[in-house]
């Protein structure tokens, strides 16, 4: 019978070691999660979704948009086999699919990875529930377990922690051995490496020493072969005083590799050296250390480097947000009235666009007021002109405190302000635009002896024959017109077929 090499009986014994910690781990942590358990989680949440909006389609009355809603989500999702809305006495509300054959093997009120159950409330008692079937997953025994993590992680650190084990292990026995006589051509193949490597014996007394760490000092150091590497004026320098706590003392006392520890020592050119020292114990076939494998890396340069890229990140980052301020800057003084803060007029022009593309890709409301301050001329003739730009300056401030931020308030020229309002439709904004009203004539001019501030507006809504903001600007203004010849200090809708609730698409 063949006997198994000990290399390959340790590589199979840590691929072995390391599947078994991972099983443990997840029997007492659950690391790996149940794929089964997953699903349910996933298509539980999404019923929820859809069962809320669902039920505000369903509260709305709107059952034709509701059934669109459910055919849509199941086209766009295969897997979905039937959906539907079910009242507490059994009766289907609506459907999409076959709903009766799919939830006939369904029994109880907790989710499958097949059915998914969302109970519906009407305050606090039971209305009904929304629910949602899948298509059974036909996978084979193999395919299951191939898709579950646990056996997908443990089928890869057996294969591959084999591999990796086999060759490091491989590798690293061919070095650790102390009987050995070191030749000239694994010297030869040291000074070859960009690290400086170093073995030691027992005593710490170096037996080799490549070329990199000869070259270390920066100057013609003695040769540091059967001396105590800690010895070494040029490193010691860079160590603790005593030396029972020098890495590769520690290394060879207690037999447990050392890695990056990181020292600085001096060079002839004064710059100073950053390095990394690793220490690795050399046993014999007893597990006794017979000495200690050093490798010093010389990472100089790269501090030096990361030093500089860090200092260029800190200014890149300085002048990203100098930038940044500068355009945001630039954005305010191209976009906003100096005056007041509002939007300038090209600047309005453009979001109420947006505002209205918006809202008829929604079908949702939108209304626009136009402002104007009663008897300007009167305040500026009488009052001066630095009183009027105070006064244009507190209302424009007035609008922005009052509104919504969603609102979009422009200063249209002179004493004229507009204000687009999403979401609100007529009435709605003749009732806003009242409040303003009344509070700027409360709030402005106040200070100024024998004035009262008091403005008219006329409020119109976009609609499906007023889909042009030149069209519905023109309907707000022949409403603030009627305000001002009706007495001023009023509000008024504009009285036009076009104004409607909602935008829609033209027919």
């Amino acid at each position: 019978m063949t006997r198994i090499r000990p290399t390959l009986q340790i590589t199979l014994a840590l691929a072995f070691l390391s599947c078994a910690v991972l099983i443990v781990a997840n029997l007492l942590f659950g690391v790996f999660s149940d794929p089964d358990a997953q699903t349910i989680r996933v298509r539980s949440a999404v019923g929820e979704s859809v069962a809320a909006q669902a039920a505000v389609l369903l509260q709305r009355g709107n059952v034709r948009a509701l059934e669109l809603t459910l055919a849509a989500m199941r086209k766009q999702n295969p897997s979905i086999r039937s959906m539907a809305m079910r009242r507490a006495d059994g009766a289907l509300v609506v459907q999409s699919g076959d709903h009766g054959e799919a939830w006939k093997d369904f029994d109880g009120e907790a989710s499958s990875v097949t059915h998914v159950f969302v109970p519906l409330l009407s305050g606090t008692e039971r209305w009904g529930s929304f629910e949602m079937s899948y298509f059974p997953q036909q996978h084979t025994l193999m395919r299951r377990a191939l898709a579950h993590p646990l056996w997908v992680t443990l089928l890869f650190v057996a294969s591959m922690g084999t591999i990796v084990y086999w060759a490091y292990l491989r590798r690293a026995l061919v070095h650790l051995d102390p009987t050995a006589v070191i030749p000239e051509r694994v010297q030869l193949a040291f000074d070859v490496m960009t690290e400086g490597v170093v073995v030691l014996d027992r005593e710490g007394r170096v037996l080799l020493a490549n070329s990199t760490f000869r070259a270390l000092p920066g100057e013609a150091a003695i040769d540091p072969v059967g001396k105590p590497l800690s010895a070494l004026p040029w490193l010691a320098a860079g160590l603790p005083s005593e030396p029972t706590e020098h890495p590769w003392s520690r290394t060879i006392k207690d037999g447990t590799p050392i890695m990056g520890r990181a020292i600085e020592i001096e060079t002839s050119d004064a710059r100073g050296k950053r390095l990394t020292v690793n220490c690795a114990p050399i046993a014999d076939t007893r597990g006794v250390v017979r000495g200690c494998l050093v490798t010093i890396g010389d990472l100089t340069e790269l501090h030096l480097a990361n030093a500089r890229l860090s200092e260029a990140l800190a200014e890149l980052s300085a002048s990203r947000d100098q930038i940044y301020r500068k355009s945001i800057e630039l954005e305010r003084l191209a976009t906003r009235d100096t005056l007041t803060g509002c939007l300038t007029r090209r600047a309005f022009f453009e979001r109420i666009a947006q505002a209205k593309e918006e809202a008829r890709r929604n079908g949702t409301s939108l209304s626009c007021l136009l402002l104007d301050i009663d008897r300007f001329k009167y305040v500026n003739d009488t009052f001066g002109h630095a009183v009027g730009d105070r006064i244009i300056q507190e209302v424009g401030s007035q609008l922005i405190a009052s509104l919504r931020a969603a609102d979009i308030v422009g200063r249209y020229g002179g004493d004229e302000f507009l204000v687009g309002m999403p979401g609100c439709d007529l009435d709605q904004a003749v009732a806003i635009a009242q409040k303003l009203s009344d509070t700027i004539e409360k709030q402005c001019g106040v200070g100024v002896p024998g004035l009262r501030v008091t403005v008219s507006i006329g409020v119109a809504a976009f609609g499906a024959r007023s889909a042009d903001v030149a069209e519905i600007l023109d309907e707000a203004d022949k409403a603030l017109y009627a305000a001002k010849s009706a007495g001023r200090n009023r509000v008024l809708p504009a009285i036009s077929p076009s104004s409607s609730s909602r935008i829609a698409d033209p027919a």
